[in-house]
């Protein structure tokens, strides 16, 4: 008999652990259908569709009209706008920290709008170029403010590392492809009516942005508080930008630093020399423009399935390096062969590769970076990104008025190729690190009494987590009887429960130990012995009581670690929850509901014998609810709680009951016979 079974506390293996195959199985196919189950993350992505597509529309019309009044250099101005959201990015962070998250969002949709009204106002009365520049300039400082705010409420809102992950690769392919959106739009719309129409337009789609982000309410705002007793973060804080720049100075992340600014760089030339190449080399008019934008668009649309496989790689360097090249090898053809279908082929494929490099790079930073860091690191990496493509921006159109736009296109697609070139090893390194950490997070991620914790939490449990091998096996790595200090994960390696000396379960990679040791004050309940050389995760009992109850001295009345229904009607599924939470765990839901069909719910007053000591078993037991001590000769030698399993050793190997089971308080256990937990269970010690 075990007292308590949950000393190797586990319920069924989440989809994160298994392998690759099982794991497609088991998760959502698509980042979309990932999205729409979580209408939080869903509506932050609409939201921002639509900022980016109001702010693509205004720029391209007004980069086309400045072309045509005030030539080259004035398009250069347009793009320089970008200096001005880097200078303001810089700052994002302290300022987003001040105000809810959603509100800011909601707020900097609301104020643009505002000013691009103004534009239009401005735009109608014929005032020169300058005042529309300078509005231009305010949006752009006011801009800065709405990624850092997003980035904080991504790790709030998801439920899985997993999520993470594909909210913030599915907001940079939206962004690509919104941006094509709205520059076809606006080239569309310019060549069909006026500035100040265009103008008005995007005006209106801010304000849809921001409604969609004011109904998100006050949820992702209380998600992101973490547990009392938790470090806690301040995005901002002089702390957490210490820390933000330390990630930035990590060569990993450095890595990534260069290579998005690279891109961002070329993509600022392009965009501001693709104005004055559809006018002048390519022959197109102001639709031309729209029509590039279009192709670039197309090639977001390509890449959208391609990026959907990418993100759930475990390692996505070879794609990353492939599609970084493809950003700068097709501006070098459109220089040599200025036709204007081959340019649409060929910025199909420009599209492509910066929409998949784009959601390579923000997976693999969402990989390395720490979740409460992220909007710290979010605003350093945008405020230099922001700061290249307007560099780029201003630098491609004096070019083209210089030394032509052939030449100018040539020395846009010279960096990226170059850095892959040279810096491949970097980038492999960067790969193999991001592929490390998101494992880790992960594996935790599918311990049960885990799975409840934010990401930012979780983050921060897996910073203080070591590693220890045990090399041989036949080790006890703890043992029936001591004193528990160390909450387990097992890595990779299997390990066998013994109560008494008796083997009672196989534990595997993915599974854990000793959390109730830990939380019970209690001694080992069970020896875990190691049945070949296994890798293991310690947490030190301080810090896992700190994360996973916010108290190093917890309350266990207050405890609710296991799945376990409270009172009510026990329907089929309760019944099959609760036994997929001890030595059943291994059982499919098919097998499960059919011993739940055969499952016995009794109810037993304060004082009732359960089990007798020295009498033959024939039933297996859960507690649901209540406690019961355990008895051995009269002498109590532990305590049963909620979610704890006895009586699996007289079946399991022929026995006596070892021990008398009374109840404490009037409780409740659900029980099977044992002709039918003992097939199911021998099952289980066979992986063994």
């Amino acid at each position: 008999m075990k007292a308590p079974a949950g000393e190797t506390g586990r319920s069924r293996r989440q989809p994160w652990v298994r392998s690759d195959q099982s794991r497609r199985s088991l998760r959502p196919e698509s980042p979309i259908q990932t999205l729409l189950a979580n209408r939080y993350l869903g509506r932050l992505v609409v939201a921002f569709a639509f900022v980016t597509i109001a702010e693509w529309g205004y720029v391209t019309a007004l980069s086309v009209d400045a072309f045509r009044t005030n030539g080259s250099i004035a398009v250069g101005f347009v793009g320089a706008r970008l200096f001005l959201a880097s200078i303001s990015s810089l700052f994002s962070s302290a300022v987003v920290s001040r105000w809810p998250k959603v509100r800011v969002l909601s707020a900097v949709a609301v104020t643009r709008g505002v000013g691009v009204a103004g534009s239009a106002l401005v735009a109608a009365s014929g005032a020169h170029l300058l005042p529309l520049l300078i509005l231009l300039s305010v949006d752009a400082l006011v801009s800065a403010l709405y990624r850092p705010a997003q980035a904080a409420l991504i790790p709030a809102a998801a439920r899985s590392p997993h999520e993470v992950v594909i909210a913030a690769t599915t907001l940079s392919t939206v962004k690509t492809l919104s941006q094509a959106i709205g520059a076809v739009l606006g080239g569309v719309l310019l060549a069909a009516t006026t500035p100040q129409a265009v103008f008005a337009g995007a005006a209106a789609l801010f304000g849809v942005s921001a409604v969609l982000t004011s109904g998100l309410g006050t949820t992702t705002q209380r998600a992101a508080q973490p547990p009392e007793g938790l470090r806690r973060w301040t995005p901002g804080s002089p702390s957490v930008v210490r820390e933000a720049f330390n990630e930035v100075r990590n060569p990993a992340v450095a890595g990534i630093l260069v290579v998005s600014g690279l891109r961002t760089f070329v993509r600022g030339m392009w965009i501001g020399v693709a104005v004055i190449a559809s006018l002048r080399l390519l022959h197109a008019g102001s639709t031309g423009v729209g029509l590039l934008m279009m192709a670039a668009g197309i090639g977001s649309l390509i890449a959208a399935p391609i990026s959907s496989r990418l993100v759930t790689r475990r390692r996505i360097g070879t794609p990353a390096a492939a599609a970084l090249a493809a950003c700068g090898i097709p501006l070098a053809v459109i220089a040599g062969v200025p036709v204007f279908d081959v340019a649409m082929a060929l910025v199909v494929a420009w599209g492509i590769g910066m929409a998949v490099s784009d959601v390579a790079t923000s997976s693999i930073l969402m990989r390395l970076v720490d979740s409460p860091l992220i909007p710290s690191v979010t605003g350093t990496i945008e405020s230099t990104k922001l700061a290249l493509e307007g560099f780029g921006g201003f630098l491609g159109p004096l070019m083209a008025s210089t030394i032509g736009i052939r030449p100018a296109l040539l020395i846009a697609a010279v960096p990226l190729p170059l850095v892959v070139a040279s810096g491949w090893r970097v980038l492999h390194h960067v790969d193999v690190t991001a592929e490390e950490r998101s494992a880790l997070l992960d594996l935790l991620h599918g311990v049960p009494c885990l799975q409840r914790l934010d990401i930012a939490s979780l983050d921060s449990l897996a910073s203080q987590v070591t590693p220890l091998l045990v090399s041989e096996a036949g080790v006890e790595v703890v043992r029936q009887g001591e004193t528990g200090d160390r909450f387990y994960v097992i890595k990779d390696g299997s390990a066998e429960v013994l109560v008494d000396g008796y083997a009672v379960d196989v534990l595997s990679a993915g599974q854990s130990f000793g959390e109730r040791a830990l939380l019970r004050d209690a001694p080992r309940a069970a020896t875990v012995r190691s049945l070949s050389p296994m890798h293991l995760l310690i947490l030190a009992r301080d810090a896992f009581l700190a994360t996973v109850t916010g108290s190093e001295d917890p309350k266990l009345d207050s405890l609710d670690l296991a799945p376990i229904v409270d009172a009510g009607d026990m329907t089929r599924h309760r019944r099959a929850s609760i036994l997929s939470t001890g030595l059943l765990s291994h059982l499919d839901s098919f097998a499960l509901n059919r011993l739940a069909d055969r499952s016995v719910v009794d109810r037993w007053p304060a004082g009732a014998t359960i089990v007798r000591q020295g009498e033959r078993g024939d039933r297996y037991y859960v507690m649901v609810d209540g406690r019961a001590d355990v008895l051995i000769d009269g002498d109590k030698t532990g305590e049963l709680q909620r979610g704890d399993q006895f009586g699996e050793i007289a079946l399991l190997h022929s026995v006596d009951r070892r021990a008398d089971v009374v109840t404490s308080t009037p409780s409740r256990t659900l029980s099977l016979h044992r002709d039918d937990f003992v097939p199911a269970a021998r099952a289980r010690l066979a992986m063994g």
